[in-house]
């Protein structure tokens, strides 16, 4: 498994009438996660989009544990647990002092700028090929 942590203010003006967090505001919160856990394993969503493929979402699914609330300082964390192939699923969690808040996943798939299905970039397949190697050094 790979992952990667970010820090999350929960914002003025990402809350309803009752300072609640509004619930799509964490589907714009797993995308920062999952962005920094590219990021971290040296794929970037311009350089995929450079190399001409696109990874748009195919599927997302929240639940809703507790709110979380104006001024919140939030920790979501964005994990793959299995090398991606033609689609790559990310799941996510958010935490606020520990207590998780909000569970997810999102599912992207690999394409062309035309829309047609591809496998991933070798660029990517290498990238995920070391970070898991390197995991399982760390956890064994």
């Amino acid at each position: 498994m790979i992952s990667a942590t970010v820090p999350i203010r929960v914002r003025y003006a990402e809350t309803d009438g009752m300072s609640v967090a509004y619930h799509a505001n964490y589907l714009t919160w797993f995308e920062v996660a999952r962005t920094q856990l590219l990021e971290d394993i040296g794929v970037t969503y311009r350089s995929l989009e450079e190399a001409g493929f696109l990874l748009p979402v195919v599927e997302a699914n929240l639940r809703y544990l507790a709110p979380s609330r104006y001024d919140d300082r939030l920790e979501v964390l964005a994990k793959v647990v299995e090398p991606p192939r033609a689609r790559i699923r990310i799941e996510y969690e958010v935490r606020r002092d520990g207590r998780l808040l909000t569970t997810g996943y999102t599912v992207h798939a690999f394409m062309s700028r035309e829309g047609l299905p591809l496998k991933p970039p070798q660029i990517v397949q290498d990238a995920f090929a070391k970070a898991f190697a390197e995991a399982a050094k760390q956890e064994g």
